[in-house]
């Protein structure tokens, strides 16, 4: 950023923008925090305005699309042009491009191969990882195809996708890989709850015997699972105090790039028990170990 501009930041905006430019961004902000459409009379009280000087804003954000009015209550919503606005910018945040950073100061913090994966119909795909400086580099490589029912990825998506994913799921069959694979349906649901319980997957040697993982949930703006996010280390390198040091880092990575892509996980009161802000999974701690 040059002097120039540093400066005119520095000095703020003048009396005029304030009464006006800042108005219409608080109308915004309020309507935006709103969890249904909210009217007039309440978007003045929370501001501190007259419901007049409101109205006002309101109608020439709504002739240039920024909020809507509903037609049977005349509350207000978040219009269309807003999404216009930000297309460029939402276009940009591909989650491969997003993670990519995060992939590395995963693999660095913990030392162990970090890597993303994709959902595809039943099966969880790895398409980007990266080498920690203690990792072993076949551990998760591109385009290794991840079960859902027995790999800390394709659990942590399952968890969250809806009930015909997992009977698609199931339709396939749950294949045994190892003696630890889960082949029980009744089994697969108690550890797909606890996943949404915890925040976090855990395979250690269901797929293949010499290989552990930790994983989390990506999502997008609109609340759909993106990708998951893991670690992944030779099962002798998972330990209690191993999975207690690298969950919290999983689910940090996890949170951070659902944020990045525009994703805001719900509030308290909106789900039927108590979440964290800071993960749609998470109850009131960061992450659950296992019990």
């Amino acid at each position: 950023m040059s002097l120039e501009k540093r400066s005119a930041r520095s000095r703020g905006p003048a009396s005029g923008e304030v009464t006006t430019v800042q108005r219409a961004l608080n109308l915004l902000r309020v309507i935006g925090a709103s969890e249904k459409p909210i009217g007039v009379n309440e978007i003045a009280r929370r501001l501190g305005k007259h419901a007049s000087a409101v109205s006002r804003t309101l109608a020439t954000l709504e002739h240039n699309g920024f909020v809507e009015r509903e037609a049977e209550t005349g509350r207000f919503v978040l219009g269309v042009e807003l999404i216009a606005l930000a297309s460029t910018l939402l276009a940009e945040l591909d989650v491969v491009s997003v993670a990519r950073p995060y992939l590395e100061e995963l693999a660095e913090s913990s030392r162990e191969t970090a890597s993303l994966s994709l959902w595809n119909k039943v099966e969880a795909i790895n398409i980007e990882h990266v080498l920690g400086p203690g990792s072993i580099k076949h551990v998760a490589a591109p385009g290794r195809r991840n079960p859902a029912h027995c790999t800390a990825t394709g659990k942590a998506m399952l968890s969250q996708m809806p009930n015909s994913t997992l009977e698609d799921v199931l339709a396939v069959g749950l294949v045994s890989y190892t003696e630890r694979t889960i082949t029980d349906v009744d089994m697969l649901e108690r550890e797909l709850s606890s996943i949404r319980a915890r925040g976090y997957a855990v395979n250690v040697g269901e797929f293949i015997p010499e290989i552990a993982s930790i994983a989390a949930v990506i999502y997008d703006r609109r609340g759909r699972v993106a990708a998951a996010i893991a670690v992944t280390m030779p099962v002798f390198h998972f330990t209690q105090q191993s999975e207690q040091q690298l969950a919290p880092l999983v689910v940090n990575a996890a949170t951070t790039i659902s944020r990045r892509l525009g994703y805001v996980a719900p509030r308290s009161g909106d789900r039927g028990q108590g979440t964290s802000d800071s993960h749609p999974a998470v109850n009131s701690k960061l992450y659950e170990p296992r019990r």
